[in-house]
């Protein structure tokens, strides 16, 4: 069972130390206008943030009681693999048939999320580390919530950094590059903070 500072060392880990976009760099693999588009970075991180958690919410059984208990472990990543598009898939359906309006806005940051390796890597991570359920939902929710944050907050810098007054030789890819490096840099500080 978890205990209460267990959990919130999960979170807080999740949302700073192990930041899927900026550490990891597992997250950044969403589509160019997310981290142009303060509106757009929250759409996709919303879109992340449900399929992290559905994805460790179906792979922590898999991995417990398939793929561990018959000495498959070594085909997680296979598994996890083909677990997480398949997801998308049937969430971007019931969206479709449910709720249209919703899946009209949200169906191209869903189809861009199918290939993001922050899915994957949070069903990996919750597996190797042995998280309990818990753990593992607390994980997968705390760390899409911090990919949104920093998605946006990248998203939100790019106006700032963009202006004229940044040399020429800055302007575009090498600023962006600078300012996301400095994000990176300022997580770095809460290294060391996972209590799990």
């Amino acid at each position: 069972m978890d205990t209460t500072l267990e959990l919130m060392g999960v979170a807080l880990a999740a949302l700073l130390s192990e930041n899927m976009v900026l550490v990891t760099c597992m997250g950044i693999g969403t589509h160019q206008r997310s981290f142009q588009e303060p509106r757009e970075a929250i759409r996709t991180g919303a879109c992340l943030t449900v399929v992290m958690v559905l994805g460790v919410l179906f792979a922590w059984p898999l991995d417990l009681l398939v793929l561990s208990r018959s000495g498959l472990s070594q085909f997680r990543v296979l598994a996890f693999s083909l677990l997480i598009p398949g997801l998308v898939a049937l969430l971007r359906r019931f969206l479709q048939m449910c709720i249209p309006e919703l899946s009209r806005r949200m169906d191209s940051n869903l189809s861009s999320i199918s290939t993001n390796c922050a899915a994957l890597g949070a069903a990996l991570l919750v597996s190797q580390r042995s998280y309990g359920l818990g753990s593992a939902l607390i994980f997968a929710l705390c760390g899409g919530i911090g990919a949104t944050l920093a998605l946006a907050s990248f998203a939100s810098l790019q106006n700032e950094v963009d202006l004229d007054r940044c040399p020429k030789s800055f302007q575009g890819v090498p600023i962006q590059l600078i300012t996301a490096g400095l994000m990176a840099m300022a997580l770095v500080g809460y290294h060391g903070l996972y209590l799990g």
